[in-house]
């Protein structure tokens, strides 16, 4: 109950600090790799806890004297690791430092079930403040591990992201100006469906197939006489569309998220004595993410 956890625990931080990645599955993962204390990683200092616990959990049936130690040793480990999972919730939750609390908290209650007559109030009270701080840090990887949005035109790794429903006017006229950007192989699309109308006018489009972006062009322009009954499956698929723009706070579309500079195409005159010129901010107006809102759809 205690060295098994603690072995596999020692295993998975020597593999990260190889550079495994494995269970890496959020963006905090690839941010926390980065992180160094005096030149060495953090899945380092974990491996040298886990390699200690296993040591003395090895060791502990034979000799008694090493079960407090033992104990200690895991005590601080919780202790620290409560302190990172609270970094995470203000911060940026990590797939792989889940897995590693979680077998972290797994050797703790093999050592409460082991010991209990050596596990104080401190330990067990330690163990459950741990235990209620990664609750949330457990959904939130979970938010973003299994509620990835869904792009109906583009890559997954696109840099830029743009939200639109296809009866919103004002998304029409910013998608189509996006679509004739130099950079559009950059851009990933996500669909927001605000009402049953724009779920069959996408169902149909995805029917018909999308491979260019003049394809999704017909969408904005699309009429329901022909129009094909959605499934279960795109249903699900635009719902985590809509719990995206839930999560960043997006009450309208059309929604631009950037992490780049937007250039627009020119004509070549325009630019011989000037800078190039950037996409400005989407014009006052768009829909509300959801029907029944009091906002206007222009």
């Amino acid at each position: 109950m205690i060295l098994f956890p603690s072995l596999l625990g020692l295993a998975l931080c020597l593999l990260n600090a190889a550079g495994a990645d494995l269970f890496c599955l959020t963006t905090g993962c690839a941010l926390y790799a980065g992180y160094a204390l005096f030149g060495f990683s953090f899945y380092i200092y974990g491996a040298i806890g886990f390699g200690v616990i296993s040591l003395l959990a090895a060791s502990a049936g034979k000799r008694p004297r090493v079960a407090p130690w033992l104990g200690g040793i895991i005590l601080a480990g919780l202790f620290l690791d409560l302190l990172f999972l609270g970094w995470q919730i203000l911060y940026w939750p990590c797939s792989s430092c889940l897995v590693v609390a979680l077998l972290l908290g797994w050797t703790a209650a093999g050592y409460w079930r082991t010991y209990p007559q050596i596990c104080r109030r401190l330990f067990k009270g330690l163990l459950l403040v741990w235990l209620a701080v990664l609750i949330p840090v457990a959904v939130t990887t979970g938010k973003e591990v299994f509620l990835m949005p869904w792009s109906i035109y583009g890559p997954a790794e696109a840099n830029i992201h743009v939200f639109f429903s296809p009866t919103c006017p004002a998304c029409a006229t910013e998608v189509n100006k996006l679509l004739q950007s130099s950079v559009v192989t950059r851009m990933a699309f996500y669909p927001i469906a605000k009402n049953e109308r724009d779920i069959h006018l996408l169902a149909t489009l995805l029917q018909e197939g999308i491979t260019q972006p003049a394809d999704l062009e017909r969408l904005f322009g699309a009429d329901l006489s022909d129009a094909t009954a959605p499934s279960l499956h795109l249903r699900w698929r635009l719902a985590k569309n809509k719990m995206t723009l839930a999560r960043h706070g997006a009450q309208t579309i059309p929604l631009i998220l950037s992490s780049t500079v937007i250039e627009r195409s020119r004509p070549p005159w325009e630019t011989l004595f000037s800078l190039p010129a950037v996409e400005e901010e989407p014009e006052s107006g768009g829909c509300g993410v959801v029907n029944h809102q009091n906002l206007p759809c222009e």
